[in-house]
């Protein structure tokens, strides 16, 4: 039609008022009606060969972006805080952070006009052999994926180290229950977003993880029994985290492969693309300032991301126990005369009322290292009695709990010594 209103259309006007084609024919052989084209001759008698122009050429759209607007989210696109961004998100972050309200078509039209590929553009992946997806939950808490990922989170801020964040998510509605980050992936970590969870919905009802040493003991090692477990009646070996779901009366599920979990797996796709930019526009440069930011940014999260659970019954249940107690590892240990406990080849002494040999429950989380008796949830607190400097620490100890003990011990002392 464009080409027959280009060619045609010209001539047939002027052999219609010429008398040299009928109505019939110039409809024909044109595809316009026969009252299009008498409206079309009278309009040419009066106006000629104007009339087919468009009325708008040579005018500016007013829905055209301004070259200076063009100009400066190009700049933006180039700083630390959104390179090499995907451009949905950079859309959003336009909007949110820099006044800047335009359409993701509108932005993508831009990058493309200044030559600006996003670094997600038709990536060739290879093929992967089929899953079946697995169906959500029903119910919000009937479910939780947990699990940890090592990343450079901090990358825009020039440091490349890479940090664990662990995090858990809600089957049946994708939303973010807890996110913390440790320097090693450790059980520290995941008891902080267990608590977080507990605290802001309760007790969910399984937990589904993988099978790292942090969650299960091997079959060979699972009646490798201590001592005391033998005392205590215990006849498989557990790990500090399968007593703690088990204090919680929260059921585990161990994953066979990465696909079986992979709505926390998508999550962390998400995050790593996400988190870097808004740790740096927030100035989170450290750990223990993006764990303070990380518990504002779960709602956002969840708000963008999260859907509203198939039934509303909620399974998560109101937890009675004292997380201070629970949510630590537990390392039974008796005093000597001294009242000073071992472990790892050093030695603590225990800050607590008639404690020479008495039988003693060690706890060690996030928030430090305390003493108990069995059957009191009241802490003492311990103090390391080598005098060692840290690089000591460690030899003979898991390196978190190294970290642990300086940053509670032996880094406070020298505060106070100072």
């Amino acid at each position: 039609m464009i080409a027959k209103y280009k060619t045609l259309l010209p001539a047939y006007l002027a052999g219609l008022v010429n008398g040299k084609y009928s109505l019939a024919q110039a409809a024909a052989s044109t595809g316009y009606s026969k009252t299009w084209l008498c409206l079309m001759k009278k309009k040419y008698l009066k106006y000629g060969y104007s009339i087919l122009d468009h009325k708008n050429r040579g005018r500016i759209p007013h829905n055209k972006t301004p070259a200076a607007l063009k100009n400066k989210i190009v700049a933006l696109y180039a700083t630390p805080a959104y390179q090499n961004i995907n451009f949905k998100y950079f859309a959003e972050c336009l909007r949110n952070y820099e006044k800047i309200n335009i359409s993701y078509s509108t932005l993508r039209n831009i990058m493309h006009e200044f030559k600006i590929i996003s670094p997600e553009a038709h990536r060739v992946k290879k093929p992967q052999p089929a899953h079946r997806p697995r169906v959500r939950r029903d119910n919000f808490g009937d479910l939780l994926q947990i699990d940890g990922t090592p990343f450079q989170w901090f990358q825009r801020f020039g440091d490349n180290k890479r940090y664990c964040m662990q995090g858990a998510i809600d089957d049946a509605t994708g939303k973010i229950t807890g996110l913390y980050i440790t320097e090693y992936e450790c059980l520290y970590g995941y008891l902080e977003i267990l608590r977080q969870t507990i605290n802001s919905y309760g007790c969910p009802r399984e937990i589904y993880s993988d099978r790292a040493a942090i969650f299960c003991v091997t079959p060979k090692k699972k009646k490798d029994l201590t001592a005391w477990e033998e005392l205590a009646g215990i006849h498989d070996k557990r790990t500090q985290w399968q007593r703690i779901l088990s204090d919680l009366s929260i059921r585990q599920i161990l994953a066979w492969s990465p696909e079986a979990k992979g709505r926390v797996e998508r999550m962390w796709l998400t995050l790593q693309k996400r988190l870097p930019t808004e740790l740096y526009i927030a100035g989170c440069d450290t750990v223990e300032k993006a764990n303070i930011f990380l518990q504002k940014y779960i709602k956002n999260f969840n708000d963008q991301f999260g859907c509203d659970p198939m039934k509303p019954e909620t399974f998560f249940l109101p937890c009675s126990e004292n997380l201070d107690v629970v949510l630590s590892a537990q390392i039974p240990r008796k005093a000597d005369g001294r009242g000073c406990i071992s472990f790892h080849s050093y030695k603590f002494a225990v800050e607590a009322p008639r404690v020479a040999c008495r039988n003693l429950i060690l706890h060690i989380s996030e928030r430090g290292i305390f003493a108990r008796f069995p059957g009191d949830n009241k802490f003492y607190n311990v103090r390391l009695l080598d005098d060692h400097i840290f690089y000591g620490l460690g030899e003979t100890m898991p390196q978190v709990v190294a970290d642990i003990i300086y940053r509670y011990m032996y880094a406070y002392a020298k505060e106070v010594s100072a």
